[in-house]
């Protein structure tokens, strides 16, 4: 049985209510959107996670922009999702382990985020058990770094994600467009990159694209582009690039034009680069390059 505690909007956490048992079949072909978040560390997630979840990392820059507001609930999510999700789109959020409210301390992670998102939406749900109870439960609905799921049904097996979550890329996505970390230098997605009318509005005319598979804009020469081919997951490295990255970023600086750095959704890998690059250039610590 999957259970659920929910988390009322006066930061007082209580259990409220259960919700029917939701086997793996139901989980699978259920049909109304809904966005699980993951509230671990980036490399618990990219170990293993429930499918299709989205990770808002517990990190302590993350956590004292929240706690500062520095950062809204719903920018965070529109970092991590790529699209501001409906107040009322049911939300279900885990950590590791925790099993009861009692056990989040006043200054955990996962209850500021709870606080910040039931002041926001509306149905929000906290995963009794966390990560390790539900996929003990339900194995075939989790991923890990070398593994996907696959769904049975009768003689035949699908690999396909089985909940229907706001981080599929092939669901709608409201795109936010390009930020502006430095006069010269622009943090987005690949949606960005190939969108020719958000690349000329913007002025930007180089791309650094830290991936090894998006594609590079038909419309950008090559001799501005600059690929990082770096895999998103924990045992890839980004330092053995920032050199030849710096230096790139350098000429375009030098040259008086704008470059876009960008992954996939511009959610981690491009953000790390930035970051680096920022504390390079300004001779910054990353907790100033962060903020």
């Amino acid at each position: 049985m999957l259970i659920v505690t929910l988390l009322c909007t006066n930061d007082t956490i209580s259990c409220i209510s259960r919700i029917p048992t939701l086997t793996s079949r139901y989980l699978c072909y259920v049909s109304f959107q809904i966005l699980v978040i993951d509230s671990r560390s980036f490399l618990e997630y990219n170990t293993h996670h429930i499918t299709s979840s989205v990770n808002v990392c517990c990190s302590k820059l993350v956590k004292r922009r929240l706690q500062q507001g520095k950062v809204s609930i719903q920018d965070l999510l529109a970092q991590t999702c790529q699209m501001e999700p409906h107040p009322d789109v049911p939300i279900f959020v885990y950590d590791q382990c925790t099993c009861t409210p009692e056990q989040l301390s006043k200054d955990c992670f996962l209850r500021i985020l709870f606080a910040k998102l039931s002041a926001v939406f509306s149905n929000v749900s906290l995963l009794k058990g966390g990560f390790l109870e539900f996929q003990a439960a339900h194995p075939s609905l989790c991923e890990t770094k070398t593994t996907c799921s696959v769904v049975t049904s009768g003689s035949t097996q699908y690999k396909c994600p089985p909940m229907t979550s706001m981080s599929q890329p092939c669901l709608p996505v409201s795109n936010i467009g390009p930020t502006k970390i430095l006069p010269f230098l622009f943090l987005g997605s690949q949606h960005d990159a190939l969108s020719q009318d958000t690349m000329q509005t913007n002025g930007i005319t180089y791309v650094l694209n830290v991936s090894t598979t998006c594609q590079k804009p038909s419309f950008i020469q090559d001799a501005h582009f600059l690929r990082v081919p770096v895999i998103d997951n924990y045992s890839d490295k980004l330092l053995p690039h920032f050199q030849e990255a710096f230096q790139f970023l350098d000429k375009v600086r030098e040259s008086n034009s704008s470059v876009l750095v960008h992954c996939l959704a511009g959610i981690s890998r491009s953000p790390t680069l930035a970051i680096a690059y920022v504390m390079h250039y300004l001779s910054m610590s990353s907790d100033e390059a962060y903020k």
